[in-house]
C-alpha cells in the first residue's frame, strides 16, 4: 500500500469511527430507556403505564450528560493552549539558546514549518526527560506549542529529529489538535453517567437506601460504564488512525523514510530493553498526544504497535535500533530572525498543496517535490539576500569622507517606503557621484544590521568638527521632515542622532559612580515615576503584542501595564497616558536621564524583557529592537543581553 492509500485509508476509517460514535451515543440512550422502563414495570403494580414524558425525560437527561458535559469539558481544555501543557509537563521555551541541539530544534522546526507550510509554533523542551518523545498541543495556529524531550535532542540525528519534529507537523496539518480534544470531551461527556449512576445508589444522610433510587442507579452505572468503555476503544481507534496518517505525512514533509523510520526503531529499542518511558508523573494524562505511548494494552492504547508503524514507514518490520548518545559534536548557526518564512510563501505551498496531491500515487512525490522546490527557492533567496548584505556592509564601511558619511546616515534614517524623503535624499546626493550606490547598499542591509551600522558612523562622526556634525543634524531634520510631518520613529532617531553627536567620540559610554539613594525602580518617588511613565507611553507604541480581549485599551497596554508594576505603580484603576509630544517627550527624557545610571540600566532592562514576554512567539519585530535601542543609547545605559542577542543572529 502507498502513502497516499495510507492517507486516503485513514481518513476514511477516522469519519467511520466518529459516526460510530454518534451511533453509540443512540444505542446508550435506546439501552437506558430499555433498562429504565423494565425497572418501571418491575417496581409499579401490573395496568399503569408509563408516565407522561417519560421516554423524552430519559433522552434529554442522556444528552444533557453526554453533550452538555463534553461541552464543559471542551472549555476547561482550551484554557491556556498548548503552552500551558508544555509548563504542565516541565518544559522549558526556547527561542535563542546557547545550547546547540537546542538550536538545532529551532532551524528543524523552521525547516518543517516551510516544508508543511504551517504555521511556526512556541518550541519547548523538557530537559528533565531521557527518553525519546514528543508532542504537540494547541487549539489553533495561535497557541500551538511544539515539546520535545532532552533525551530526543541527544540520541537523534538530524535527519531523525526532522523526522520526529515532522509527525507532530502531520497532526498540525490534519487539524488532528482539536479533533482530539474533542474526542476526549465526548469520552468525559460518556462517564458522567457513570458517575451519576453511582451518586443515586448511594445511601442518604440518614444511611437509608432507596430502592427504586437504586435500581435506575445501577442502570445507568452500567449502562454508562460501558458506553464509557466503548467511546474509549472508539477515541484510542480514531487516535491510532491519526498516528498513521501522521506518520505519513513526516514522510511527505521529509522525503525519506529513515528520519522517523530510525527514530520508531530506537524508541521501540527503548521499549523493550530501557523501558523508555517520561519520568514526568502527569505524562500518562497527555499518553494520547505523545509520538509513542508505552504501557497500554492494544486495546485501548492511542498509538499503533511500534512494530506496524515501522512497516508501514519503512516497508518491512526492521529490528530495534539502539539509541546512543551523539559522539559528533553539533555545529548549528543560531536561528536567523528573517528567516521565518514569509506569508506569501507559506500562502503559496498551502495553495500548491492540495492541488498537487492529487497528482498520482507516487508516496508523496509531487506534494513533496513542490514543497521541496519552495525550500529550496527560500533557502536561495535567503543566501542570496545574506550576500547582498555582507558585500554592501563591506563597502559601507570603507566610506571615510564626511560627505560620504553624511549622506550614509541619512540613507539609514530614512523610510525607504516614503516617496518624498527619497526625493529629497536623491537631491541632496546628486554632489557625490556614488550616491546611489550608497542608498542600494543600505536598503540590501538585513533589518538587525541598519541600527548597528548607524552607532558606527556617529561614532566615527562623534570627534569630527562641530560644524560637521550641526551640518548632519540640521540635513536630518530636514530629511525627517520632506513630507510635512515628524512620526514617532522619525522624532526617535533624530534625538538618537543628536544624543550620538553631541557623546564621546566612538560612542563611548562612561560609567558613573552611584548617585541616586533609590537602589530599585519600584522605590522611585511619584514626580520621577511620572517621568518614566512618560517616557514608557511614547515607547509602548512600538511595542507590537496580540491584542487585549477586552478591546478597551490599545495592545500596548499590556505592556506598559507590565513596565508600571515593576516601577511600583498600582495599576487597578490605572490608564496609560497619550503618549507626550514632542516637548513633552524632551521633558521626560530629561527627567530620566537625571536617574542614577543603575536605575537607568535595570528601566531598559524592564522594557526589554516585558517586550519578549509580550511579542509573539518571543521574538522582537525589528522596529520593536530598534526602539528599544535607541531609548537604551539615549540613557546612556548599555544593551542587556536579550536585546544585544536579536542583532547577532544573522552574524
Amino acid at each position: 500500500m502507498r502513502f497516499r492509500q495510507h492517507q486516503g485509508a485513514a481518513q476514511t476509517r477516522t469519519v467511520q469511527l466518529m459516526l460510530w460514535f454518534g451511533v453509540l451515543v443512540v444505542a446508550l440512550t435506546l439501552a437506558i430507556n430499555l433498562l429504565l422502563a423494565l425497572v418501571y414495570k418491575l417496581v409499579v403494580p401490573t395496568g399503569f403505564g408509563f408516565p407522561n414524558l417519560f421516554f423524552e425525560t430519559n433522552t434529554a437527561v442522556v444528552v444533557l450528560f453526554v453533550v452538555g458535559g463534553a461541552i464543559i469539558e471542551t472549555q476547561r481544555l482550551r484554557a491556556g493552549g498548548g503552552a500551558r501543557v508544555a509548563h504542565w509537563l516541565g518544559g522549558v521555551e526556547i527561542t535563542d539558546p546557547d545550547d546547540a541541539l537546542e538550536r538545532r530544534l529551532l532551524n528543524v522546526v523552521d525547516e518543517m514549518a516551510i516544508a508543511s507550510a504551517q504555521p511556526v509554533p512556541r518550541v519547548f523542551v523538557m530537559r528533565r526527560e531521557d527518553a525519546i518523545n514528543g508532542f504537540v498541543a494547541g487549539w489553533s495556529a495561535d497557541d500551538l506549542a511544539l515539546t520535545v524531550t532532552r533525551g530526543a535532542l541527544e540520541r537523534l540525528n538530524r535527519a531523525e529529529l526532522q523526522g520526529l519534529v515532522a509527525h507532530e507537523f502531520g497532526h498540525i496539518k490534519e487539524d488532528d489538535l482539536p479533533l482530539s480534544m474533542r474526542m476526549l470531551a465526548l469520552v468525559w461527556g460518556l462517564s458522567l453517567i457513570h458517575g451519576y449512576g453511582q451518586t443515586l445508589m448511594r445511601p442518604n444522610e440518614d444511611g437509608q437506601v432507596n430502592p427504586l433510587a437504586w435500581l435506575v442507579g445501577l442502570v445507568l452505572t452500567a449502562a454508562g460504564w460501558l458506553g464509557w468503555l466503548a467511546g474509549r476503544i472508539l477515541q484510542a481507534a480514531i487516535s491510532r488512525q491519526r498516528e498513521f496518517l501522521a506518520d505519513a505525512s513526516a514522510i511527505q514533509f521529509t522525503r525519506t523514510r529513515d528520519g522517523l523510520g530510525n527514530v520508531l526503531r530506537k524508541i521501540w529499542h527503548d521499549q523493550k530493553l530501557l523501558a523508555g518511558r517520561m519520568q514526568h508523573p502527569a505524562a500518562d494524562m497527555v499518553a494520547a498526544m505523545l509520538l509513542h505511548e508505552p504501557g497500554q494494552t492494544h486495546l485501548l492504547a492511542c498509538h499503533p504497535r511500534l512494530s506496524e508503524r515501522i512497516r508501514r514507514v519503512c516497508g518491512t518490520v526492521l529490528p530495534p535500533l539502539p539509541a546512543r548518545l551523539l559522539r559528533e559534536p553539533v555545529s548549528e548557526p543560531r536561528r536567523p530572525r528573517a528567516t521565518t518564512p514569509p506569508e506569501g510563501a507559506l500562502a503559496a505551498a498551502a495553495h500548491a498543496g492540495p492541488a498537487v496531491a492529487s497528482a498520482g500515487d507516487t508516496p508523496g512525490a509531487p506534494q513533496a517535490s513542490a514543497q521541496h522546490d519552495l525550500i529550496q527557492a527560500h533557502s536561495e533567496g535567503w543566501s542570496a539576500r545574506l550576500h547582498a548584505d555582507r558585500e554592501g556592509l563591506a563597502r559601507l564601511q570603507r566610506l571615510q569622507g564626511p560627505t560620504e558619511q553624511r549622506l550614509l546616515l541619512l540613507a539609514l534614517m530614512m523610510d525607504p517606503t516614503n516617496a518624498r524623503e527619497r526625493r529629497w535624499w536623491e537631491v541632496r546626493c546628486q554632489e557625490l557621484s556614488h550616491g546611489e550606490r550608497i542608498l542600494e547598499d543600505v536598503q540590501a542591509l538585513l533589518p538587525q544590521h541598519r541600527m548597528p551600522e548607524f552607532e558606527r558612523v556617529t561614532g566615527q562622526l562623534a570627534g569630527a568638527p562641530i560644524a560637521l556634525r550641526r551640518q548632519v543634524v540640521h540635513d536630518a531634520r530636514d530629511l525627517l521632515r520632506a513630507d510635512g510631518r515628524i512620526s514617532p520613529r522619525d522624532r526617535l532617531w533624530w534625538l538618537t542622532l543628536r544624543h550620538r553627536l553631541n557623546g564621546q567620540p566612538g560612542g563611548a559610554t562612561l560609567i558613573l559612580p552611584i548617585t541616586h539613594h533609590h537602589a530599585d525602580i519600584a522605590d522611585l518617588p511619584g514626580a520621577e515615576r511620572a517621568h518614566v511613565a512618560a517616557l514608557s507611553a511614547y515607547l509602548a507604541r512600538f511595542i507590537p503584542m496580540p491584542e487585549r480581549t477586552d478591546g478597551v485599551h490599545p495592545a500596548s497596554q499590556v505592556w506598559y501595564d507590565q513596565v508600571m508594576q515593576r516601577c511600583g505603580e498600582d495599576m487597578a484603576d490605572t490608564v496609560m497616558p497619550a503618549p507626550p509630544d514632542a516637548d513633552g517627550l524632551v521633558h521626560a527624557l530629561s527627567a530620566v536621564q537625571e536617574l542614577g545610571w543603575v536605575l537607568r540600566a535595570i528601566l531598559v532592562k524592564a522594557w526589554v524583557e516585558e517586550a519578549f514576554n509580550h511579542s509573539p512567539q518571543g521574538l522582537l519585530s525589528d522596529e520593536t529592537a530598534d526602539a528599544l535601542r535607541m531609548c537604551a543609547c539615549l540613557l546612556d545605559t548599555p544593551l542587556p543581553p536579550m536585546l544585544e542577542a536579536h542583532y547577532r543572529a544573522t552574524r
